[in-house]
């Protein structure tokens, strides 16, 4: 076959053609750091990245709702902590009365301060998070106990409201990874080995101390032990919520491992290999700069070039 000065021409354009492609792939390769900037560019790659990104995007999904529960359970184990200092205080008093010889001024005294008791714990089972009450189930927008402002409640004064009387559960449940779910919230109704609703047993035991100390009542030994059983109770509640929070905590684990890994897989599939890709686009570039130096001296030769004078 002869070799004639058209095809070679259109071969050498062809191929310079080529190295202007590759060239310019190159470089939007060093620019976005992507290997591919359209799924044709590598359909494989593409559909990789696709999944991969779906994957992580769930990852995320599932990250935050677990954080969002992990705020939940870390404000209620707070809570709970505070309630179970209140009890150590209504418990001391009650033995205190119960075992000493105390006249009717020590006794309003100590009336005065568990009816104190009473109300901060009232004022704990209305405690809020992002706006919602913590232990008001799905009825978080009502407030789990009324409480009398600037009164002290005591056994005859306001009773939890409804929402906490009521045998539903209400629980709450966050999904926090695939198939898994977690109860963010306490409504008294879990199973700590009481018998009803162990918030509504422990507020009306407070007021029943009050009524006790105020009274003088013989039960008071009967009212001690009601607060050491409320005590268990609210541990129980405690254990059970760190339980869960534990959970949560290994679930954020697992999900942030897995993120990690999956990045890396999205970085392989997707990500150019820099160092790789600047070295490659020098090559090239010095390749595309000599054959459009070999190619001006070959195309400027023609027939012309061999008739003599």
């Amino acid at each position: 076959m002869q070799i004639t000065p058209m095809i070679l021409s259109n071969t050498l354009l062809q191929n310079i053609q080529n190295q202007e492609s590759q060239i310019s792939q190159l470089q939007q390769e060093v620019s976005t750091g992507q290997t591919f900037q359209v799924p044709s560019d590598n359909p494989i790659a593409a559909e990789n990245a696709l999944g991969l990104n779906n994957a992580l995007s769930q990852i995320q999904t599932y990250t935050s709702s677990a954080q969002s529960a992990q705020g939940w359970l870390n404000q209620s184990s707070g809570v709970l902590s505070n309630m179970i200092s209140l009890w150590d205080q209504a418990i001391q008093i009650a033995t205190q009365a119960a075992n000493s010889t105390n006249n009717a001024s020590d006794l309003s005294a100590m009336a005065q301060t568990v009816s104190g008791i009473q109300k901060n714990f009232g004022q704990l089972l209305n405690t809020q998070y992002e706006g919602q009450y913590l232990f008001s189930g799905y009825q978080n927008g009502t407030a789990p106990i009324t409480v009398a402002s600037g009164t002290a409640l005591v056994a005859s004064g306001t009773t939890p409201n409804t929402v906490m009387s009521s045998t539903a559960g209400n629980a709450l449940k966050f999904e926090i990874n695939s198939g898994a779910t977690v109860t963010v919230n306490l409504t008294g109704w879990e199973s700590v080995g009481q018998t009803g609703n162990y918030f509504v047993n422990a507020y009306n035991d407070l007021g029943n101390l009050v009524t006790a100390l105020t009274t003088g009542s013989p039960a008071l030994q009967t009212v001690a032990q009601n607060l050491q059983n409320d005590l268990s109770n609210l541990t129980s509640a405690q254990s059970l919520v760190g339980g869960r929070l534990a959970r949560v905590q290994n679930t954020l684990t697992q999900l942030g491992n897995a993120s990690t890994d999956i990045s890396q897989s999205l970085s392989n599939v997707a990500s150019a290999n820099m160092a790789q890709v600047t070295t490659q686009l020098a090559q090239e570039e010095d390749s595309y700069q000599a054959a459009l130096q070999s190619g001006s001296k070959i195309l400027s030769l023609s027939l012309l070039n061999f008739i003599n004078p």
